[in-house]
């Protein structure tokens, strides 16, 4: 009994630290999308939370890892809703794609501008980086075999140049909005131009009619 006792009082530390953490993170997300990554500073998060400067350092490291923590969530987040009973059409999967991305920046545009930029001048999204958000982003946008199977793609080009340019198409249309360049809108458009000349690399003669159509139609947008 004893010993039942003690494996649940550490299921609970457990679970309050959990909740505990996702509280700060929350905060954090607040105080970058309010004061910019300039402003944010790990003693500014500690006052915000009641908790002292080295709990954070504890919980989370430094500024720079926060951020990658963050943006690390979005885009396992991001992976989570592509796997999500998405469609099996790769026109509309990119769509349904490019589609829950930009939901997810509406609800909070001041904070994924800063998290997005201050990523990438950190450099967290550098490809020789081990285990880094690059190949997080990469996995998310891998081909899927099904499209092979089915003839929609022909395999005449390696699975790997395609998920490289869509993940350099999606990766491009974030900074140009993240840098203002472009609205969500035009964004969407970008990514989704760039993502079907991809796939039109690749396409079998009848798929490939269709995407030239849905290129066509986006460009008169």
């Amino acid at each position: 009994m004893e010993n039942s006792g003690i494996a649940r009082g550490n299921i609970a530390r457990q679970a309050n630290k959990k909740l505990r953490r996702q509280r700060i993170l929350d905060l954090a997300v607040r105080l970058i999308a309010s004061d910019g990554i300039e402003g944010f500073t790990i003693n500014r998060l500690a006052r915000e939370a009641r908790v002292s400067t080295p709990t954070i350092h504890n919980l989370f490291g430094k500024k720079n890892d926060i951020i990658k923590e963050l943006v690390s969530n979005l885009i396992q987040h991001m992976g989570g809703l592509a796997v999500k009973s998405p469609p099996i059409d790769p026109i509309e999967n990119a769509k349904f794609f490019i589609g829950n991305i930009i939901t997810e920046f509406e609800k909070n545009t001041d904070f994924f501008r800063v998290a997005l930029m201050s990523a990438e001048q950190l450099g967290l999204f550098h490809p020789k980086l081990p285990n880094g958000l690059h190949q997080q982003a990469q996995q998310v946008a891998r081909p899927r075999k099904e499209w092979y199977e089915s003839g929609l793609l022909l395999g005449n080009i390696e699975p790997s140049v395609i998920r490289e340019t869509v993940h350099n198409s999606n990766r491009l249309g974030r900074l140009d909005w993240a840098s203002g360049y472009i609205d969500l809108n035009q964004m969407r458009r970008q990514v989704l131009q760039n993502i079907f000349l991809a796939y039109a690399s690749d396409a079998s003669p009848e798929y490939h009619v269709r995407l030239c159509e849905e290129i066509s139609s986006l460009n008169s947008q």
